[in-house]
Order: C-alpha cells, then sequence, then structure tokens
C-alpha cells in the first residue's frame, strides 16, 4: 500500500518570438527561460490509513427490492442504504442495518470490500436474507451464507462513554452508489431527542461527519490513538439518515441500543410462530405528533373565547395504535374529525403498577410510551378536533376547534411487534 512518487527535475526551455510594432523595429529577438520544476517524496501509508483499511471492510453495501408508495400508488423499487458485519455463527455471517433501508423488501443483497495487500480493491455480492428487523428502533439484521472469510467489527463495550469532542469515522454508501466512502468528524452531542421520518422520537448520537441519503445503516467507528502512535477503531454506532431538515449534521443509533436489538433479534429468529427475529417486549407505538393553537368549544359547540395548544397524532405507524383518528386520515377525508392526545395510562401486566402521563408535548409521549411493553395495558384519553368555519359578524374563517369533551382509546393487551416482509410480486399477463 506504500506509495512514492519518484523525485524528477526539469529544465524546459521556452523561445518566445517577440515582435514589437513600433517604427524603428527592424527584426525580432528570441527569449530563453529555464523553470526547474520538482516533486517530494511523500510517505502515504500511515497508523491511521492502516486502521480505516482494516475497518471498511467490515461495512457492506446494502441493496434491497421493495415496494414504495408513490403518488398514492404502490411502486416497486430499488433500495441501497448499508451495513456493518458483527459476527459469525455456523451458518454465517450477521449483518446489522437500519429497518428502514430494507423495510417493504423482499430481495436482498449486500457487496463486500476486499482490500488486498498491495491496496486494491474489489467487492463481492452476496444474497443476503433477512434474520428479523424493529421498526421502532430502525435496526434489523441480515444473514449471508458464504465459505469466504469476512471482517467483522467490533462493538464499544459501552457507548456511554463517549464524549462530545471524541474523535469518529463515518464508514457507508452515500448516495447508494460511493460504497465504502470515509468520512469523519467528532461527536457534537452524545444524546439528542430527535424525530426520524415514519418512525418518531429516538434517542441518537450527533455528529458533523458529512452524512448523506445511502448512508443509513452503516457504522460509525469511535477511533483513537494509542500511546504507540498505532490508531484503534470499535464500532460505536450505526448511522442514521433517515433525519431530515438538518443540513450539516449527521446521527447514529448508540452502539448499546443497536447492539441489543441486534443480539435480541438474532436469538429469537426462528423461535416462534414467526421464522423472524424480534425484539421481546416491543410492542410498536410509533406515532408522529404534531402541535396547533386551537379554539376551545363548550358541549354545544360554541367558543368558549379560550385556546390551547393540542399535541395532535399526525399519523401512527402501530397496529395498537389504530384506534387514534390521525390527521393524514383526517386531510384525506377517511375521518371528520382528529384526535388530540390528553394523557396516556400505562398499567404494567406483572406488576399492576399504574404510569400516568399528561400529554402537553411530543416528549410526553415519548415518555409515556417508553414505560409500555407488550402485554400492558394502554388508555389513551383523547378530544376530537376539526378545522370549522367561524363567523364573527360579517367575518368568517377557518381555524381549528378541540371539543371539550373526551373519550377513551382502550388497549387491553398490547400487541408483541414482529415484523414480516412482503412476499415477491408475480408477474401475469
Amino acid at each position: 500500500m506504500k506509495k512514492k512518487v519518484a523525485a524528477i527535475v526539469a529544465v524546459i526551455v521556452l523561445a518566445a518570438t517577440l515582435c514589437i510594432g513600433v517604427a524603428g523595429c527592424k527584426g525580432c529577438g528570441t527569449n530563453t527561460y529555464t523553470v526547474t520544476m520538482s516533486s517530494a517524496d511523500v510517505e502515504t501509508y500511515s497508523d491511521y490509513t492502516e486502521m480505516i483499511a482494516s475497518i471498511r471492510p467490515s461495512v457492506v453495501e446494502v441493496y434491497a427490492e421493495g415496494y414504495a408508495e408513490e403518488n398514492g400508488q404502490t411502486a416497486l423499487g430499488t433500495f441501497a442504504g448499508a451495513g456493518v458485519i458483527i459476527g459469525k455463527d455456523e451458518d454465517g455471517y450477521q449483518i446489522v442495518t437500519n429497518q428502514h433501508v430494507i423495510e417493504n423488501c423482499f430481495a436482498i443483497q449486500v457487496k463486500v470490500l476486499t482490500i488486498a495487500d498491495d491496496g486494491s480493491e474489489s467487492t463481492e455480492t452476496y444474497k443476503a436474507e433477512l434474520i428479523g428487523g424493529s421498526h421502532e428502533r430502525d435496526i434489523a439484521v441480515l444473514r449471508v451464507e458464504t465459505d469466504d472469510e469476512l471482517d467483522t467489527a467490533t462493538w464499544m463495550e459501552n457507548s456511554d462513554e463517549l464524549m462530545v469532542g471524541s474523535e469518529v469515522v463515518a464508514i457507508g454508501n452515500p448516495t447508494g452508489t460511493l460504497g465504502g466512502t470515509v468520512t469523519r468528524g467528532i461527536v457534537s452531542a452524545t444524546s439528542r431527542k430527535i424525530n426520524v421520518e415514519d418512525i418518531g422520537s429516538m434517542d441518537l448520537i450527533q455528529i458533523d461527519a458529512a452524512i448523506n441519503s445511502g448512508n443509513s445503516g452503516g457504522g460509525l467507528f469511535y477511533t483513537r490513538e494509542n500511546d504507540d502512535g498505532s490508531w484503534s477503531a470499535v464500532l460505536a454506532g450505526i448511522v442514521n439518515s433517515g433525519v431530515t431538515g438538518y443540513d450539516g449534521l449527521g446521527f447514529a443509533i448508540p452502539a448499546n441500543d443497536a447492539e441489543y436489538a441486534a443480539e435480541s433479534l438474532i436469538s429469537t429468529y426462528n423461535t416462534d410462530e414467526t421464522v423472524y427475529g424480534y425484539v421481546p417486549g416491543d410492542a410498536s407505538l410509533t406515532i408522529t405528533a404534531a402541535s396547533a393553537t386551537a379554539y376551545v368549544a363548550d358541549d354545544g359547540s360554541n367558543l368558549t373565547g379560550e385556546s390551547e395548544t393540542v399535541i395532535y397524532a399526525s399519523d401512527v405507524q402501530s397496529e395498537n395504535l389504530d384506534g387514534i383518528d390521525t390527521y393524514a386520515e383526517y386531510s384525506s377525508g377517511t375521518t371528520d374529525s382528529f384526535h388530540a392526545l390528553r394523557s396516556v395510562k400505562v398499567t404494567d401486566s406483572e406488576t399492576g403498577a399504574v404510569t400516568e402521563t399528561e400529554i402537553t408535548s411530543a416528549t410526553d409521549i415519548d415518555a409515556a410510551f417508553d414505560a409500555a411493553s407488550a402485554g400492558d395495558k394502554l388508555e389513551i384519553v383523547v378530544s376530537d378536533v376539526a378545522v370549522e368555519r367561524i363567523i364573527s359578524g360579517r367575518n368568517w374563517f377557518f381555524a381549528p376547534v378541540v371539543s371539550s369533551d373526551t373519550s377513551t382509546i382502550t388497549v387491553e393487551s398490547l400487541s408483541q411487534y414482529r415484523y414480516t416482509p412482503p412476499s415477491a410480486p408475480t408477474v401475469t399477463g
């Protein structure tokens, strides 16, 4: 991998004919210039580049065929991301990625990088099968069966030890075409509550390394220089590029959370009524919440003259929450109103302990749902909200109006979340 540039000294002779168009000029003159150039013998190989070369092959490119919603219709598409090889057993190698990379996909392939001793690179494509996935945690595990020797990454023992300023590198597949790309930065924040598209709030590591679409599922490695000058790297998180609206910032799922989810998916694979692994206790309470200022109506639908900020369900991605009327359903004409969330009560199925949370912000919803597990009883108090025509004298306008009445949506026993991929399409004609 050592590359040198031989020293070169060149002498260039430039002949220029000078003709000056003035009276008295009887001829042309020739000037000679000597230019000396040199190049340095530069060592491009270092302990740092050796460290990067050692971890890049553990990060793979992921390509999946599946279904997507396009203009209100279901269409076939190809989705790209990255993954990290985290282990091996008698059946093959396990690869962790983001669930949103392979969700609703029926066929998955991975490209694995190999770096030869001379520094040359090549990739090999393998068919991958799904071990299991968690929508709420945005983690999925794939498996590749091969007799080839593949490189695996080492998890950071405790990602809570990361500090602001810790040096990190991100390796992924930006734009879905630039596999093996390495970007470098520092940890900007160790724990951020960030809303991830179609998932909801997640607790993520914030970094300043460049992250683009296609980086999802790739590795975030904590790097450090050892006392002897060598460098070490461990897997500190799984990059999540599903976060939008934060130009110049990147985010990653902490290793502690990603490793727990991955190990759960692997250990439950092919052990229950479904062959796909799951995270025991996960109840899939994924919700996208938003806030709005609404006028308050009394029992007779007359305005009280008061207004308040309501937290409502913009969309839900969970069968446990199908009783909630969402704004997405309301705007499509499916429902006559949408629900403002007032409070959430969770009754633990094992201890009977009750946790009740008043909902005044989206953060309150996160806290309430974090206390719920599969099997628990869930009670959500809601009020109806609708955009109404309001008349004041000769003027009228439209505004959201919230009812003073409340109702309770009850789920006696939250169901265990399990992800099952769709079947491949068939061709008819």
